[in-house]
């Protein structure tokens, strides 16, 4: 069963700008805490189908891909679990970008799929999953908004 979280904001800034930033996954440990490093693994531009490779701050380290590539409208993610001590995790969620006047409404949703002990731990890990993708979204706006996300 999957974890459910969703987040929003609103970004002063049109719609394939924040499409175009998001779609760098390499660029994902400048606004999410829980990434050291993320690496594009395909030649050129991102597009549905390519693959990232990642290691999270506490040491797991895994790949996911661009399952839905749709510019300027919805960005998806998958991946393989990734196992984590006693638990795994399979990463999994999308972005969903909407105009608002000028500005653009991003909606985050991550839905990861916890096993073995995590599965149990779903409810405290919702909550902070929840926060950290408001952090997340908050940093991202700021990125934008302030042109360090050119």
């Amino acid at each position: 069963m999957a974890i459910h979280t969703e987040g929003e904001i609103t970004i002063n800034k049109p719609r394939s700008e924040v499409f175009e930033f998001l779609a760098r996954g390499e660029r994902l440990p400048e606004y999410v805490d829980d990434f050291e490093t993320v690496t594009h693994e395909e030649p050129g531009d991102p597009a549905r189908g390519h693959v990232y490779s990642y290691k999270m701050k506490r040491g797991a380290e895994g790949t996911f891909e661009w399952s839905e590539f749709q510019p300027h409208d919805r960005l998806a993610w998958s991946g393989p679990r990734v196992k984590q001590g006693p638990g795994s995790m399979r990463p999994v969620g999308h972005w969903e970008l909407s105009d608002e006047g000028s500005a653009t409404r991003v909606k985050m949703v991550m839905e990861p799929e916890p096993g073995g002990l995590f599965t149990l731990m779903a409810p405290l890990m919702k909550m902070g999953m929840k926060k950290g993708n408001q952090r997340a979204l908050e940093k991202l706006k700021s990125l934008l908004e302030n042109g360090r996300g050119a």
